[in-house]
Formats: structure tokens, sequence, C-alpha cells
């Protein structure tokens, strides 16, 4: 995502403001109000560079995909000071031709969010910028809960992934690095590609229908979450690949989509018993994501 603050002049004629920290189905009715030559202005948190947080941001490089729009990035340090009408006024100093402005209805900005949506067609006006029109996006619901980050951050948190498809229009990822296993799942179990996890929320510990992306191919998979309570006692990531046979590098970077939790974590006496339970995970797995082709 290239930076806002680098460009003297930019050509669009419509914007849209917001963190853009999850991509779910509200900020992409945000983006369809944008109409043609439009572009997405995401306000970025103050966290030094390369350190992130446990959250459900979207790296940078992958939000156009989902937006379809050009983005950029404002890093909030570099504007947290910045009063409300000095805000609106770097972007038209960006912008010339900027003709919409279009932002969530809890959007705030100026110093210490001192003001809202409420007081832009104001501020444009003793501006003399009255020609600019404001879109305000309303709250947006599924199943009668409103779409917002924190509410799906706190669903992952809980398992309830159907709920979290709805909300995001997709499934829920976690993208990470191959790692060394504990060594006994392809000799004892079944055997599984562990990942590295720093970017993402943590789905609720437990089993997964999932499907897993390796070298650009979709697999049905189960997955778990959690620490291995009935073995070594450390937390994972793993995935097993359902009817396939997949030779993953170490470093090599895969892809886990959650579609359904099929489980607690649970603790068993014995691996024969958490074999059988994992076979019995494989074939609920199987099921669920069959339904889905």
């Amino acid at each position: 995502m290239k930076s806002f603050l680098s460009y003297d002049k930019l050509p669009y004629h419509a914007i849209a403001l917001g963190k853009f920290d999850g991509m779910h189905k509200a900020h992409l009715r945000l983006l369809e109000l944008l109409g043609e030559c439009g572009a997405a202005i995401s306000i970025a948190s103050v966290n030094p560079p390369f350190v992130v947080p446990p959250n459900l941001r979207e790296h940078y490089s992958h939000r156009d995909k989902y937006g379809r729009v050009p983005f950029y990035r404002i890093r909030f340090d570099c504007i947290k000071d910045f009063s409300a009408k000095e805000f609106l006024e770097l972007l038209f100093s960006i912008l010339p031709n900027l003709r919409r402005i279009v932002v969530g209805y809890d959007f705030c900005f100026g110093k210490n969010r001192s003001s809202s949506v409420a007081d832009i067609r104001g501020l444009l006006d003793d501006m003399g910028k009255g020609e600019v029109d404001i879109v305000i996006l309303q709250s947006q619901k599924h199943n009668d809960m409103p779409i917002h980050t924190s509410i799906i951050k706190e669903l992952i948190k809980y398992g309830d992934m159907e709920s979290v498809s709805g909300m995001l229009g997709r499934f829920y990822e976690i993208r990470g690095i191959v790692i060394k296993g504990q060594g006994i799942g392809s000799t004892k179990l079944y055997p599984t590609i562990n990942i590295r996890n720093s970017l993402y929320v943590i789905p609720k510990f437990g089993v997964y229908a999932t499907f897993s992306i390796v070298k650009g191919v979709v697999y049905k998979s189960v997955s778990f979450v959690g620490v291995r309570v009935s073995t070594d006692s450390k937390f994972c990531i793993e995935t097993h690949i359902i009817d396939d046979e997949v030779n993953v590098e170490s470093k090599e970077s895969i892809c886990i989509r959650f579609v359904e939790m099929i489980r607690n974590n649970q603790k068993f006496d014995s691996l024969e018993k958490l074999k059988s339970q994992i076979q019995n995970d494989i074939q609920r797995a199987r099921d669920i994501l069959t339904l889905l082709h």
C-alpha cells in the first residue's frame, strides 16, 4: 500500500476514509459508494514498523484485492495533532479534484477525535468546498449484529465462524510460515502441517473444518488451534490435508481458511483415543466441506 503523503497530487474525484483493518462487508459497501475515479485511504495505527499486535488487520499488500480500488495509507502519528480542518485541507492539497468524501457513520477525525461526520459539511462550507458531496454509510448488520471489526474479533475468539464468514463476506483466514512440528503426527497419528502465526486473531481453541491453500492449490483440511494437552502441552496451529498428500518445505507460506468449528480442545488418555477422535474429526470436516463444492 502506497503512502498518501508521498504524493504531491493525485487525480481521484472520490475518497473513502477509514481504518479498513478487517476488510469486512461494511468496508466493501463503503467502497461501492465511491463511484468512478475513487480511492481509499487507510488511516494506519501508530505501531512501530514490523511490530503488529495480534488483531484482525489485513496486511497492506492484501487489502487492494478485496476492495478493487487503489488504497493509500496515512500513518496516524503523522496527523494526530491536525485539527479537523487541517486534515481536510491536507486531503484537498493532494486531491485537488476531490468531489466526494465517503465515510462510515462513526468516523471521527481531528486531534483527540474531536470532530465527527456531523461536522464535515460545515467545515467544507467554511473552506469554500460546498460543492463536495458527503456520503455517510449507516450501520451495516448481519443477523441483527452490527458489522464491526471489534465484534468480528470476538466472534473469532468464540469460534463462531459462520457469523464471521457472514460479516467478512469470505472465510476467515490465517497465513503463516511452515515450521517443524512435534514429529509424532506422521508416525503415530495423522500428518500435519504446522505454521507460525504473528498477525492474526487466534480462533477459539479447538478443531475446525478448513480449506488449506498450499502453493496456490486449495485442499480440504481439518485444522487444530490450541495447546496440545494430550501430548507436549505446547501451542500450535496445524492442519491435516484430507484425501491428498502434500509436500511442503520449512519456511514455505500457506493459508488456512476457517469454515466451521467441529469441537473444543480435549485431553485424551492415550494416542490411540486421540487418533480415533481425529479420524472422526476428519470425516466430519470432509462432510462439511463437501457440501460447499
